[in-house]
């Protein structure tokens, strides 16, 4: 199993999962986690432990040094577990919130949609071109080789300095993992540490002057396709044999009009968020980089599901709808993990934005959440009140 370099700020350029196991079930296990979050005051260890290995149906009937399903959650942003303290991630938050608010039918669909945009998040590079190719290895793997020059042409032409272009080969790549064993059977659990990353088995990048080649080994393949493909099913988007659904058909082609194309491939960026490091302060990004604001970014996911269709016109109406619905959704919040109440007391942008989008009607218009906020401040007398932050944009509370 290889994770990423955290300490290389360019990792963000990549969307990929680097776990070679865990990747069972995840929707259903999302949906297990969402249902065991909404019905609970306090989740914690015991909680989480249960779940993953009290007999079926109960849990998951996981063997005891098989926690590496947990690695997955993370990188979907639900839940985190170190050393034995729960986290819920923003994901997390927002299937707790919808599964208290919705019945079943209305949650599968807002279901289908967290998943979709977590998994882009965290997978999309690899994900979206193994589905363009109709999950053919030769194909993806000729995806995967212009993806990677594509975005190393892209950077470079912004970074000249050897360091930064060692640190750029390094982050986006894929790991040649010609004899990985993977972590099955590896000791540690929940607190274990990861073993060292593949690079340093094959040279360190970090001091290349030159590009290196791109290698997407056999290894990679055998072990990177088979889930995706479960992944694409279970979206609909894809069908059994491979090929691409009409709706996967145009997911893709609202991907490719937003900016996530390139040539022959896809080509995920990273959120405006994520950007606001030191690494990257006041530089402009190429204009074939597509940065987008969280709003817009998850707004474009529901749309290429054939959710919301654009947004409502912000009038007075609106504006008091959109802020009850906001406050509705902030107490809801607030219900879950009574335990951390004192840390809970403000709605993070990015969990109502998610549930906003996944409530509203498919084919309907959507509430314009950032402006219906910023236009709040406005007022003498807020009805919502939100705290700018760098990097979680803003957190609302009454």
């Amino acid at each position: 199993m290889v994770d990423k370099a955290r300490s290389n700020p360019f990792t963000i350029f990549i969307r990929k999962i680097g776990y070679s196991v865990g990747l069972e079930h995840t929707v259903e296990r999302m949906r297990d986690f969402a249902s065991l979050y909404a019905n609970r005051e306090t989740i914690g260890y015991a909680d989480i432990n249960r779940m993953l290995h009290d007999p079926k149906p109960a849990g998951w009937g996981l063997d005891k040094n098989n926690e590496h399903v947990l690695d997955v959650m993370r990188s979907l942003d639900v839940i985190s577990v170190r050393n034995g303290d729960v986290g819920v991630l923003e994901a997390g938050d927002a299937l707790g919130i919808l599964r208290k608010r919705q019945d079943e039918q209305a949650f599968d669909a807002s279901l289908q949609f967290i998943f979709a945009e977590s998994l882009l998040r965290a997978d999309g590079d690899i994900f979206l071109n193994a589905l363009t190719a109709c999950f053919d290895p030769s194909e993806f793997r000729d995806r995967i080789q212009r993806l990677i020059e594509f975005k190393w042409a892209k950077l470079e032409s912004m970074f000249q300095s050897s360091q930064h272009r060692g640190a750029i080969y390094q982050a986006i790549n894929i790991e040649v993992q010609e004899n990985n064993r993977g972590s099955r059977g590896r000791a540690g659990g929940l607190t274990a540490h990861r073993e060292d990353s593949p690079f340093a088995q094959r040279g360190n990048l970090l001091a290349a002057t030159a590009r290196p080649e791109p290698r997407v080994s056999d290894a990679y393949l055998k072990k990177a396709l088979p889930r995706r493909k479960a992944w694409a099913v279970a979206l609909n988007l894809s069908n059994p044999d491979g090929t691409m659904t009409p709706l996967g058909e145009q997911f893709v082609q609202h991907l490719v009009n937003a900016g996530f194309g390139g040539p022959s491939c896809m080509a995920m960026w990273p959120l405006a968020y994520e950007t606001k490091t030191p690494t990257f302060a006041g530089l402009q990004f190429p204009e074939a980089t597509t940065i987008l604001d969280s709003w817009s970014y998850f707004s474009l996911i529901r749309r290429a599901l054939g959710g919301v269709t654009g947004e409502r016109p912000l009038d007075e109406q609106v504006q008091t709808e959109g802020v009850s619905q906001l406050r509705s959704i902030l107490k809801a919040y607030r219900s879950l993990n009574l335990s951390k109440s004192i840390v809970r007391t403000e709605l993070p942008a990015r969990v109502a934005y998610l549930v906003m989008l996944a409530s509203t009607d498919r084919q309907a218009l959507a509430f314009p959440v950032p402006d219906i906020v910023e236009l709040e401040q406005k007022r003498p007398s807020p009805r919502l009140m939100a705290r700018r932050s760098r990097l979680a944009e803003f957190a609302l509370s009454d």
